[in-house]
């Protein structure tokens, strides 16, 4: 199957330097599209054969003033060339430019906004293939820049403006969660989830803010500020019937995982959780979901490994149903069967939720083993948040175990003495 890359609507270009495709291939491209030959562009450019065939053939074209001189030249898309427009359009740092055309100002915002979303794409691939840290830092930059561009925006276009500025905010809110659990951080990712859900509110957009309640709720699930989480999934689902499958699936999920820290005592409330699971699954067995804007992954590996969760949750009130891990493992095992290569990131997950099933057998070396997976792992993506709740179940292992020599080890990798 092709791969498609944030590009792939400009043309079938191999990837090359960061998040650009290959310059050389993309350079060729548009090329033929103006000359016929590369000896009629070299004429046109005032440069030698040679340097065409150099420009045609590298895979990155580090200078800037010879990449805008190209974007021009041969009118390429200033972002396949890793090139803001303004770059392209305006002739000196006072904004002396020549008076466009009305239908060059439309290409250029067009491509610009186009630009951002394909950023945004590229951002959340890149997050569930463990690849986050990568582009976050171009990401947080950006957002900046989208700020003012928002605030200049023609009003005919400011609606899918603030709904991309939404969208940046929530991805911002993830690198944030992924940067560390610490107060810093965590007020970080309530602040961007909370500017997006007023955006939202703003537009009126049904699935925006059924999506930053989402977020809100689990962003307070990770605080264990449970009755919030509660309140928030709960509003939530008021929008459950007005999103699309993806998101509605994963508000259930997200509910049953909410709810399960209060069905100790109730068995209603947790026949309601499995149902919700369960209703989640069906979504899944009935065929193809529609395409839809939340970024969210719903799949069976993440809806089985939901169930593991909540089943070993389920034992911790029930300890003497010892089918409930039993249970709980086949599901971890039908979640790893499940998982595919784009969602490399959730292995994570996976492995932190396995070692707390061993943790519940009081199998404390196996929980560690899948611990230190877990810590390799969250340090292969850059993800501090990840690592602080490696930390955590360190802190669960060492009191069922203080002399046992990996606990001591896993202490050792953690930096803990």
């Amino acid at each position: 199957m092709q791969t498609l890359y944030w590009w792939s609507r400009y043309g079938d270009f191999s990837p090359g330097m960061g998040i650009l495709p290959h310059m050389g291939q993309v350079i060729a491209h548009y090329r033929k599209q103006r000359y016929r030959t590369q000896f009629d562009f070299a004429k046109a450019a005032g440069v030698i054969l040679r340097t065409v065939q150099e420009w045609e053939t590298a895979m990155m074209t580090n200078d800037q003033e010879r990449r805008i001189f190209l974007a021009k030249l041969l009118k390429i898309p200033p972002a396949l060339l890793g090139l803001d427009w303004r770059l392209v359009y305006y002739q000196d740092n006072t904004g002396t430019h020549e008076a466009p055309s009305e239908q060059w100002v439309h290409v250029l915002e067009e491509d610009t906004f186009y630009y951002y979303e394909d950023l945004l794409t590229a951002a959340w691939d890149m997050l569930y293939s463990g690849r986050l840290f990568a582009i976050a830092t171009r990401v947080e930059r950006r957002l900046t820049k989208l700020v003012k561009l928002v605030q200049e925006a023609p009003a005919q276009d400011k609606e899918a403006w603030l709904w991309m500025l939404a969208q940046f905010y929530l991805i911002a809110t993830t690198i944030a969660q992924h940067r560390g659990k610490d107060e810093e951080h965590q007020r970080q990712a309530v602040s961007a989830t909370t500017s997006a859900l007023q955006i939202a509110q703003e537009i009126d957009d049904a699935e925006l803010m059924g999506l930053c309640l989402y977020k809100l709720t689990n962003l307070y699930s990770r605080q264990e500020s449970d009755a919030l989480a509660r309140q928030t999934i709960q509003g939530a689902l008021n929008y459950a019937e007005r999103v699309s499958t993806p998101l509605r699936g994963s508000l259930s999920l997200r509910e049953a995982e909410v709810l399960t820290r209060f069905a100790a005592a109730d068995e209603t409330l947790a026949k309601h959780i499995r149902h919700s699971q369960d209703r989640v699954v069906a979504l899944l067995y009935r065929g193809k979901l529609e395409p839809e804007n939340s970024f969210l992954k719903l799949n069976l590996a993440g809806v089985h490994h939901e169930r593991a969760k909540t089943l070993i949750q389920f034992h911790g009130f029930h300890p003497g149903r010892k089918h409930l891990l039993k249970d709980a493992r086949h599901e971890m095992q039908m979640a790893w069967d499940a998982l595919t290569p784009d969602i490399a990131e959730w292995r994570i997950y996976f492995f932190l939720t396995e070692a707390r099933l061993y943790q519940a057998e009081h199998d404390v070396e196996a929980s560690v083993k899948l611990a230190l997976d877990a810590l390799q792992a969250a340090r292969e993506v850059h993800s501090k948040g990840q690592e602080d709740q490696v930390r955590s179940l360190y802190h669960e292992l060492i009191q069922m175990d203080t002399q046992h020599p990996l606990v001591h080890n896993l202490g050792v990798q953690l930096g803990i003495f």
